[in-house]
């Protein structure tokens, strides 16, 4: 049966007085079905994040591109960013000592591994957990999961244990104090890859787990949300966007072919008012 104006009218005031509370899975897929999609995309973020929202000015997506340096980080970052950093993201420990970085507020977004127990980024696959922990401490931080919540998997869960084979080095458990932040729904929600945000999204039948890319995702994602906190600020401009790093050429070493690529630049390539993207340096 469709909703009726008047239910659609009480969704929307139920989304509005969660936005700084924590909220269950179920009754977020419920909302997510009755209200707009720019109010979708902000309930679905971690509450630590959707207050950061509304509190600074500008947010900052950075790709995991190694021609971004911390140098050049250092002079584009500003007081008033919340920052995006994606899996297994680059320069962890600039993000958690430098003395502007490490005080910004951080999503930190994992995608799961195709329909695996696994998330790019946290353990068993290569992972920064051990400055997880300092971040927290140090500026609100975020973690957006996709599809599921962690599932604490163990190497023998990885399908494709060569793709990242295991070393040293690597974090294989989550300590105590980031299991914390993965089971408090405070701080950490779950995305689905089918968001609303995303709903004409052109998908491959034929390729297993086909699905935006994780920076089309949130770039959809928190787009809509700024449109929300636009809304509920009576702001005269949405938050600024600002997009380090997401190239469309040969510089980069790996495109999946699950990825609509095309259909992604073609967007990227007019991107609308207060959205700048820097591709390359």
């Amino acid at each position: 049966m469709p909703t009726s104006a008047s239910e659609k009218i009480s969704a929307k005031n139920l989304a509005n007085n969660l936005l700084t509370a924590p909220i269950n899975e179920n009754d977020l897929n419920k909302i997510n079905n009755e209200i707009n999609k720019e109010a979708a995309a902000f309930i679905s973020l971690p509450p630590s994040i959707q207050n950061a929202l509304k509190q600074n000015n500008r947010i900052v997506f950075i790709a995991n591109n190694p021609t971004v340096s911390t140098d050049q980080l250092a002079q584009l970052l500003r007081p008033d960013d919340v920052l995006v950093l994606f899996n297994h993201f680059i320069h962890a420990d600039f993000f958690a000592n430098h003395p502007l970085a490490s005080t910004l507020p951080k999503l930190l977004f994992f995608r799961q591994i195709g329909d695996s127990k696994l998330h790019f980024g946290l353990p068993p696959r290569s992972n920064n957990v051990a400055v997880m922990k300092r971040m927290a401490k140090a500026a609100p931080l975020g973690i957006l999961l996709s599809n599921q919540p962690y599932q604490f998997p163990t190497p023998s869960d990885d399908p494709s244990p060569d793709d990242d084979p295991i070393t040293d080095e690597r974090t294989l458990t989550i300590p105590p104090a980031v299991q914390v932040l993965l089971q408090d729904e405070r701080y950490h929600s779950v995305l689905s890859e089918c968001h609303p945000v995303v709903e004409d999204y052109p998908y491959f039948s034929d390729i297993h787990s086909s699905a935006p890319s994780s920076g089309f995702l949130m770039y959809r994602l928190l787009l809509a949300a700024r449109e929300h906190v636009q809304l509920m600020q009576k702001a005269p401009l949405p938050l600024q966007l600002l997009m380090i790093g997401f190239n469309d050429n040969d510089k980069v070493s790996h495109f999946w072919h699950g990825h609509n690529w095309a259909f992604e630049r073609r967007e990227m390539s007019a991107p609308p008012a207060e959205v700048e993207i820097i591709r390359q340096y």
